[in-house]
């Protein structure tokens, strides 16, 4: 059996598979890599990506139908963000230019280190307040390090003890990324 994919080149160093949220598989690869290497990775990973699509699946499958109300208002989802924006600042001794909401249908929040400016998703209105709080702690700390080193997950894990069971609550609504895309 061979597997399906789109082949993205680019000025990369390194061969890497990628499953979108929908089950498709990007590979992703230097410019003059040959399809023949191209073809053996991505033979030799065949039962991973199996797997992988398989996990997608499941979830999707058990994922609600319809799309619950949001936890709250649009109005106190931006209080609580000012909220935890003014807690989380000198805490972790950053400030931000710019703190903005938007429909994102692949993350959570994003930060922009060079403008020091953080968007969260406005999925995030139908998560709980745990969740949002991680966000925050998670984007806010980018400005500190701006990665996904092992210190930068010292600092979130400083920052916040329990951040491995927000980090999963997250995973477990996923789904809300994509069914908000649409709108």
């Amino acid at each position: 059996m061979t597997t399906s994919y789109t082949l993205t080149r680019s000025r990369r160093r390194t061969l890497a598979i990628h499953i979108k949220p929908d089950g498709a598989v990007e590979v992703r690869a230097p410019l003059r890599l040959a399809k023949a290497e191209i073809e053996r990775f991505v033979a030799a990973k065949a039962h991973w990506i199996e797997a992988k699509q398989t996990q997608i699946a499941a979830r999707q499958a058990a994922q609600p139908q319809e799309l619950p109300p949001p936890q709250y208002t649009s109005e106190e989802f931006e209080h609580i963000l000012r909220t935890l924006i003014a807690k989380w600042e000198p805490r972790l001794g950053v400030h931000t230019a710019f703190v903005g909401v938007r429909v994102m249908t692949s993350r959570w929040g994003s930060c922009t280190m060079k403008t020091r400016r953080i968007r969260l998703n406005a999925a995030l209105a139908y998560c709980p307040l745990e969740c949002i709080e991680y966000v925050v702690v998670h984007e806010l700390t980018h400005l500190r390090e701006n990665n996904h080193s092992p210190r930068f997950w010292a600092l979130v894990a400083d920052s916040l003890p329990d951040c491995k069971e927000r980090q999963n609550k997250l995973k477990a609504l996923s789904w809300l990324l994509r069914s908000r895309g649409d709108e």
